[in-house]
């Protein structure tokens, strides 16, 4: 995922075959995110006869249930991505990146819980098994588009990621 130009608040990108399939089904994956992960601060105190837990769970889960919309929308378009020779070109609005690195977050987040949270730097490993391997690369693959779409935003370099070549 190359970022080829931004104008007027407009990211213009360009991505291989291989790298629009795997955009598409890493976002086809939302939401991963368990509702009960998103968990209230302690020490933060309540209203009498509140349940800011409850609250909690009801925002999200709506929060969840708009994206969800709004993606399949997005995914139906098939006017989104403009065929090139070899990819497809694809201009995203600033609000529209933000909205979309939301949802790759929860796709990052939610494969990482699928994989026992694991922390490399612990040494500890994912939990990987017939039930959770599809967790590993969706996890890979949403950071990376996160980090493609932040380059683009911070004005870095706009070098994403490349898959394999195709056969």
């Amino acid at each position: 995922m190359n970022l080829l130009r931004v104008d007027q608040g407009r990211y213009e990108f360009k991505l291989g075959r291989r790298e629009q399939h795997l955009f598409c089904e890493v976002l086809r994956a939302y939401p991963l995110t368990p509702l009960e992960h998103h968990r209230i601060a302690r020490g933060e105190a309540a209203a009498p006869g509140a349940d800011p837990q409850g609250l909690l769970d009801e925002s999200m889960a709506t929060l969840k249930a708009e994206s969800r919309r709004r993606l399949d929308v997005f995914l139906a378009n098939h006017h989104r991505f403009i065929p090139l020779p070899d990819g497809s070109r694809v201009v995203f609005t600033r609000e529209e990146i933000e909205w979309l690195l939301q949802v790759l977050n929860d796709v990052r987040i939610g494969s990482w819980l699928a994989l026992g949270s694991p922390d490399p730097d612990a040494g500890e490993r994912p939990r990987l098994t017939p039930e959770t391997a599809r967790y590993l690369p969706l996890m890979q693959l949403a950071a990376a588009f996160q980090y493609a779409f932040l380059a683009a935003v911070d004005g870095t370099d706009g070098v994403g990621w490349a898959p394999p070549p195709e056969e």
